[in-house]
């Protein structure tokens, strides 16, 4: 038995250590990579989710053309992204009067094209026009689509350098006018060597089709002014990938529907299409990982379908976490349901990427499904350095091809774990050797007694 146990535990030290091929995975889908980059990312289909034996993905490998396993990670997935702009060069036009005047009160005409761009700014003839002085500035922001976060300001400056301040205000008819920023630094000094460069003013995030930069009375003008505006970044959704079930109506309960997704997929949105118009419902979403568990509610919602004259509306996505590959959709009743028909639904979720090494020459291969394989992937931010900024290494995407079986289906299944059996196998003989020999105990216990008991009879 013990020569078993020790055969047993080592054939499977032999096959751990074994390497890994594309053989021992059950699918495996082509990669459409040049090999001229360090890194590639992929993104990881439907297919692949519907394949694997673990949830968490770590039944995944990459192979190069000799087999080999290539370092692979993945992307951590956010619902929202920030997008910022490209820096604009926005026109300035001067404002010019006497210094007694209120900027308001500027004597200008300002011509504009229909879309509200700034054209040209004349000021008005005056007698007194020799002594007019530069009092600031009108900015045409209306090319600028995002608010404004900042503007990057450049003048003409003297040798002694310049220090002051200036007032940024912002208007969307060039009338009423908000304050937005009162006074700002601005900087230009060499001294000792060094050089103080303070260009840069902040900007509350407001979208204002002009702006109006001013200084104090007693201040040197800024000559010459350029303008750079740096738009606010922008929030984006993340794009999701989304794929229509087909639903069977359960037979154990009217206002039931049983949806198979075919496998755990990392959903986060529903969209429930009613087979009738003019159906309004309340519901429930209902989810679990296998055939013989127990339902567990994941939300509620209002589903509906209407329709007015010629336009129809239609219940928004509903949003969920997934994880599991069986939905039921549970319909209240009252007002007699659905009716006929079985809805469809679609299933959204925001894809993950997969960054592999290409190491190696290709082709490269995506192998998936193996009940026997443990987590396999590096943490995004070994694979990629720098990942936080992403300044160091640029990610070249690749593309997929379609499916392919490899072993098959087979592979899915978790092999016998011979250890564990073994343990058992040992300890069921021990108990049963501790019994036999408690028995034979027994049994030599008992025979002197009756040993004795037939001397006694005898005498």
């Amino acid at each position: 038995m013990k020569k078993l146990v020790v055969s047993l535990m080592l054939a499977q030290s032999l096959a751990a250590a074994a390497a890994e091929r594309p053989q021992d995975y059950a699918y495996g889908i082509s990669i459409d990579a040049d090999s001229r980059e360090a890194l590639y990312e992929v993104e990881i289909p439907a297919a692949l989710y519907r394949g694997v034996s673990r949830n968490d993905l770590g039944d995944i490998r990459v192979f190069n053309g000799q087999g080999e396993v290539v370092p692979h990670a993945l992307r951590p997935r956010a619902a929202v992204r920030m997008e910022g702009g490209a820096t604009v060069n926005v026109p300035v036009f001067p404002l010019r009067g006497l210094a007694r005047d209120r900027v308001d009160d500027l004597n200008v005409r300002i011509a504009k094209r229909a879309d509200g761009t700034i054209v040209s700014i004349q000021g008005r003839a005056r007698k007194d026009a020799q002594n007019h002085q530069l009092r600031g500035y009108l900015v045409d922001a209306s090319a600028v689509k995002q608010p404004i976060q900042a503007l990057n300001f450049d003048w003409k400056s003297g040798a002694e350098g310049f220090v002051g301040k200036v007032k940024i205000e912002g208007s969307d008819n060039l009338t009423a006018w908000a304050t937005l920023v009162d006074h700002a630094a601005l900087a230009r000094l060499t001294f000792g060597g060094y050089q103080l460069n303070q260009n840069r003013i902040e900007l509350p995030s407001v979208k204002h089709k002009y702006l109006r930069v001013t200084w104090p009375d007693d201040q040197a003008p800024l000559e010459s002014l350029i303008l750079i505006a740096e738009p606010a970044a922008s929030i984006i959704a993340a794009r999701r990938l989304w794929q229509p079930v087909a639903g069977a109506a359960a037979s154990a309960k009217a206002g039931e529907y049983i949806y198979d997704l075919g496998g755990a997929l990392p959903l986060d949105r529903l969209r429930v299409e009613l087979p009738q118009v003019n159906t309004l419902a309340q519901s429930q979403i209902l989810a679990r990982h296998k055939t013989g568990d127990e339902w567990q509610l994941k939300t509620s919602a209002v589903v509906y379908r209407l329709r007015q004259g010629d336009a129809e509306v239609t219940s928004p996505e509903i949003s969920l976490t997934g994880g599991e590959r069986y939905l039921l959709l549970r319909v209240d009743q009252k007002g007699g349901g659905l009716g006929t028909g079985v809805p469809a639904i679609q299933i959204g979720w925001i894809p993950q990427k997969l960054v592999f090494a290409a190491r190696g020459a290709g082709p490269f291969q995506l192998a998936y499904g193996n009940g026997a394989a443990k987590a396999a992937s590096y943490p995004i931010e070994s694979l990629i350095p720098g990942y936080n900024t992403e300044a160091e290494f640029k990610v070249k995407p690749a593309s997929l091809g379609d499916p392919v079986t490899l072993a098959g289906a087979v592979r899915l299944r978790a092999p016998m774990d011979y250890k564990k059996w073994a343990v058992w196998i040992i300890l069921i003989l021990g108990v049963a050797t501790l019994g036999w020999m408690a028995y034979r105990l027994s049994r030599q216990a008992s025979k002197p007694s009756e040993q004795s008991e037939s001397g006694d009879k005898s005498n």
